[in-house]
């Protein structure tokens, strides 16, 4: 496994990140109908944890937002918590069909508490808000919340996840922000662009979520993709199989191939796609050829 520096954070943490909705709360909302929509039990989950743990996996992303996620994480690194960096999340939870959101002080400072007692901690490496908008950053009230925690021990780092280039360019420039978690994949280079320079000329660590374009980089791709996409993901699997990979394995091995990338969140909940992603994040960034033929054919850029 490789480890990276995360920014200023300090923290080393590995490539391949361990995403933890999936074990926490039934996904992905797109495949309802499909039989592999429920969560695992909690037994396969924490089995699962320790497996990523031993095989070098360090950096563990939850949030409230993914309902059952804490709790499991609590269960799963109770005695072992100085083994791994957790990062959870304040400002969205889910009750059961929606998304709800809160970032005002006071009910950021109940995030806060409830997931220190979830997790089983009376620390987190990372918090982070979640979903965070140019309003939330602008008004401070959140990051108000998370700094009194950060001073009381409670959290040692601060960040947010956006899928808003201008909230992650507000947060870097304000100096109060220590990671951005974002959106970046080989059919969407939007914040490769616009954002990672200034992330790395500031020193502020990246976490990439959404590696795999939320299944459409997968084996999964057929069926939750639109027409206008299809075309670009076709010609990359096409791609893919002429360097006899995976479709996953060049999507995972992409975002790795940005060096200002530390970490790349990969979600799952079955033991043959985290081994899978395992293998790939092992055989290190893309060769240069290919990820050039990638960045060329791209065409969000």
């Amino acid at each position: 496994m490789e480890y990276r520096t995360l920014g200023r954070t300090g923290l080393k943490v590995s490539t391949l990140g361990f995403g933890a909705l999936e074990i926490g709360r039934n996904w992905p909302y797109w495949r309802q109908d499909m039989d592999d929509f429920s969560r695992p039990d909690e037994s396969r989950s924490i089995a699962l944890l320790h497996e990523a743990m031993d095989k070098g996996v360090n950096f563990f992303d939850t949030a409230p937002a993914y309902q059952h996620s804490e709790e499991i994480l609590g269960k799963a690194f109770k005695g072992k918590r100085t083994n791994v960096f957790i990062g959870t999340k304040c400002g969205e939870w889910f009750d059961g069909k929606n998304s709800i959101y809160d970032y005002s002080y006071a009910e950021t400072k109940k995030f806060i508490d409830n997931s220190l007692r979830l997790l089983q901690t009376d620390y987190i490496d990372l918090l982070q808000i979640h979903s965070a908008n140019a309003d939330v950053i602008r008004s401070g009230e959140t990051l108000r919340a998370m700094k009194e925690a950060q001073q009381a021990g409670k959290t040692r780092f601060i960040g947010l996840s956006t899928d808003d280039v201008e909230t992650a360019l507000l947060s870097i420039h304000s100096s109060e922000y220590d990671t951005i978690q974002v959106s970046y994949n080989a059919i969407n280079l939007k914040f490769g662009r616009d954002v990672f320079p200034d992330a790395q000329k500031h020193n502020i660590g990246v976490i990439v979520k959404d590696g795999m374009a939320r299944g459409k980089l997968s084996g999964k791709f057929k069926d939750v993709t639109d027409k206008s996409e299809y075309g670009i993901i076709a010609e990359i699997n096409e791609l893919a199989k002429k360097y006899s990979m995976e479709l996953s394995d060049l999507a995972l091995r992409f975002c790795m191939s940005n060096p200002t990338v530390a970490s790349v969140i990969i979600g799952t909940k079955k033991r043959e796609h985290f081994l899978a992603n395992l293998s790939a994040a092992q055989r290190g960034k893309l060769p240069d050829e290919l990820h050039t033929a990638l960045m060329e054919m791209n065409t969000n850029v």
